[in-house]
């Protein structure tokens, strides 16, 4: 009986949603909730979170409570980047505090001499795409290639060059550089700054826990082979790759026998840990290169050398501080 009573009950709810008043009436029904809904969380939005997000404490709130790896928008004043939650470095730079990572390249430009903007920007270690997608979208550079190992900043990378509007200009690649071909070597990756993963040379502990890292493997190439003949007069190269720059410019011969400019980072203590400083200075000394500035003053320009090199090397010291040096 109770069925029987359950299923006629069904049967009228059926017919009833068939009838053309109750859909109207349930129609409009929908629209005013919906509308009221956008009205009332719009005005939230506008008139009390919006003005919250000027404070900095408020940007650092969102961005520590957002679940591992979401996925925020970082909005500059001509550029947007889309970070993970994930990268308590430049995504938190980026998120919380504006900052761009583009000063030094910016500092270099009146050292070269040159006129105008550069005919390529070769970005190694590109990350999200930082120094290559906003030298592209302001005018420094006219394209850029950029190389990026890490699978997830690849696809960051990607994504930022394509909603900053120059995919055409920026030619990317998902590959370490080394100093061999056909190669593949063990990436270890940081859970907090995806700025620091790395080519793995050691499994000891460092200062960052770095043996307890997750590791994949990534296929390499030398920098002469992706990048082939250089032929822009006015190229530039930019190379972070956390300790890793002696084997890139063991492969880099072309490059060097060019004497293309380049922005390197020097960090001693990745240097040590990956056994690439004497790679890095047998590249160095004794090419066409002859003179070296430390970023972190520009005034100064001192004759390229091993000893400059080693000097900066041990002002630094091999406790986690770095510069960058423009070399040409």
């Amino acid at each position: 009986m109770k069925s029987t009573i359950k299923g006629a009950w069904q049967s009228i709810k059926l017919n009833l949603k068939k009838i053309p008043f109750v859909l109207a009436i349930k129609r409009r029904a929908y629209r005013n909730i919906y509308s009221i809904t956008k009205y009332v969380f719009g005005f939230i939005r506008h008139s009390f979170f919006q003005p919250l997000l000027r404070f900095t404490i408020i940007r650092e709130l969102m961005f520590d409570t957002s679940p591992t790896s979401t996925l925020l928008v970082a909005q500059m004043d001509s550029e947007a980047f889309v970070v993970s939650s994930q990268d308590h470095a430049v995504g938190k730079m980026l998120s919380c505090y504006g900052i761009l990572d583009f000063e030094a390249l910016e500092s270099a430009l009146p050292l070269l001499g040159w006129e105008g903007p550069l005919d390529l920007l070769i970005d190694v270690g590109a990350n999200i795409g930082t120094v290559c997608i906003t030298a592209v979208k302001r005018g420094v550079a006219e394209r850029a290639i950029a190389i990026e190992p890490g699978p997830l900043n690849f696809s960051l990378l990607t994504t930022n060059a394509c909603i900053n509007q120059v995919g055409d200009k920026v030619i990317m690649h998902n590959l370490a550089l080394g100093a061999a071909d056909d190669d593949h070597v063990t990436f270890e990756l940081s859970n907090t700054n995806c700025g620091d993963h790395r080519v793995r040379k050691t499994t000891e502990a460092g200062l960052h826990d770095e043996d307890k890292r997750e590791t994949i493997t990534i296929r390499s190439e030398t920098f002469d082979s992706v990048i082939g003949p250089i032929t822009a007069s006015k190229t530039l190269i930019w190379m972070d790759t956390q300790g890793y720059e002696g084997y890139i410019l063991a492969g880099a011969t072309n490059a060097i026998a060019q004497k293309v400019p380049m922005i390197l980072e020097f960090w001693p203590y990745g240097m040590k840990r990956s056994g690439s400083y004497l790679p890095l200075k047998q590249a160095l000394i004794g090419s066409q290169y002859e003179w070296l500035y430390d970023l972190s003053d520009p005034s100064t320009k001192v004759p390229l050398s091993g000893e400059a090199l080693d000097t900066i090397y041990n002002q630094l010291g091999e406790s986690g501080k770095f510069t960058d040096l423009l070399v040409i």
